[in-house]
């Protein structure tokens, strides 16, 4: 079996700014299910920092990473992402705008499926209204079903799609290239979050 991690981003440097909007998704037999659906907009934030790290994310777990690391990614062709043009960054709170480098919207477009039964996940309900379903929590790590995998080197499961898969290649390059605010979890030992209850 292959080595597969999940992508940890510990350090804010940036963060969610006015222009953002999302689809809303309402169920028309239950309003409990009302919700956010996908964002509509161009990803908007603000810098927290001129030293912005390579990789950074919001609090809704966008990710953003600077020209430095896209171009590390690129070169050696890394696959499972696309990236959206240069524009998203509001640089309203900091007064040298200059020194902020040049950052992208990292979009993940690798899958790999329903994760691997091994990890404990069920579906506790599905609604046949709006589409909403809820698992339960993982048991035994995120272990990736590798019949159901593209291949792509950043990749997610379809339960935990918020959760960042990547290869032991994309590792490698991300350390070797000394890429900043990047850290790993093999994804197989990853524990259900202290202080945040199971589903």
């Amino acid at each position: 079996m292959r080595g597969f991690y999940k992508l940890i981003i510990p350090q804010k440097f940036v963060e969610l700014s006015d222009g953002n909007d999302w689809e809303g998704i309402v169920c028309p037999k239950d309003s409990g299910h009302q919700r956010a659906g996908r964002r509509t907009t161009d990803l908007h934030i603000h810098c927290l920092s001129t030293r912005v790290a390579d990789f950074s994310s919001t609090i809704l777990s966008d990710i953003v990473v600077t020209n430095h690391a896209l171009d590390v990614l690129t070169q050696v062709g890394l696959t499972g992402f696309e990236v959206k043009n240069p524009g998203i960054c509001s640089k309203t709170r900091i007064k040298n705008q200059c020194e902020i480098p040049k950052l992208w919207e990292f979009l993940v477009t690798g899958k790999a499926g329903n994760a691997h039964p091994d990890s404990g996940i069920v579906v506790k309900w599905q609604c046949g209204a709006c589409g909403l379903i809820r698992y339960t929590a993982f048991e035994h790590g995120l272990i990736v079903n590798e019949t159901n995998y593209d291949g792509s080197d950043f990749f997610t499961v379809t339960e935990y799609p918020k959760y960042v898969l990547i290869s032991e290649r994309a590792k490698t390059i991300i350390e070797e290239n000394g890429l900043t605010n990047a850290h790993f979890v093999e994804s197989s030992k990853l524990q259900w979050p202290e202080g945040v209850i199971k589903p």
